[in-house]
């Protein structure tokens, strides 16, 4: 989230009392409700965001009084961004299931979010994020990266293969060698530049880098 970013809220379209904002938050409205035992008044809140297991966020809200859950980056989309040709699906430009932003979305087709999962290598473990390490087979160069779609568009790797040398299906990848940094990875890079001449352990950590 950009530091000082605006948020802006909306009312959901056909759901009365519930708002949401251009930085992907829910929330209720003040409201008034009436009883045989009077009216009580209750006061609006911020909504708890839930991860559904597949590195996207859920919310419950209720609709025609039955409650329901419903995933954040679909409502923000279809109260911020409009969608003439009625597109299905709603991607995520930087990739991250998380980052529900409106600025981070964007209606499209099944096809076009299929290629973009192929290109930038979504998965449910590199959307919430899981480090690791590149080694440069020209350089001996050790870097740390985030995640595997985080590297890939730094050093121009499709995340892909960046994963199978990970899983051991293939050797390296755009001239580099990777292993998840588990806690144990110190050792294995240690020894790995010690198996191909590596004098030391220098390593150089990338931050965040943005298509």
């Amino acid at each position: 989230m950009i530091k000082n970013e605006e948020e802006i809220w909306k009312s959901l379209p056909g759901v009365p009392g519930i708002e949401v904002s251009t930085l992907g938050r829910v929330r209720t409205l003040d409201r008034v409700v009436s009883s045989e035992n009077g009216t009580q008044f209750i006061k609006g809140r911020i909504l708890k965001q839930y991860d559904d297991h597949h590195g996207y966020l859920k919310v419950s809200i209720q609709i025609n009084g039955k409650w329901t859950m419903k995933r954040v980056h679909r409502l923000i989309a279809q109260t911020f961004i409009p969608n003439p040709d009625n597109l299905p699906q709603v991607n995520h430009k930087d990739c991250d299931r998380r980052d529900n932003r409106v600025s981070n979305l964007e209606f499209c087709t099944s096809s076009y979010n299929a290629k973009y999962r192929e290109k930038f290598g979504i998965s449910n473990t590199e959307s919430k994020g899981h480090p690791l390490f590149a080694i440069s087979l020209d350089t001996l160069e050790v870097l740390h990266f985030r995640s595997q779609q985080e590297a890939g568009r730094a050093i121009g790797v499709n995340p892909k293969n960046i994963n199978n040398v990970i899983k051991g299906s293939r050797k390296t990848a755009g001239g580099f060698w990777f292993l998840n940094d588990d806690g144990h990875a110190v050792d294995v890079v240690k020894s790995k530049l010690h198996d191909v001449g590596g004098t030391g352990l220098k390593i150089k950590h990338r931050a965040s880098i943005k298509k």
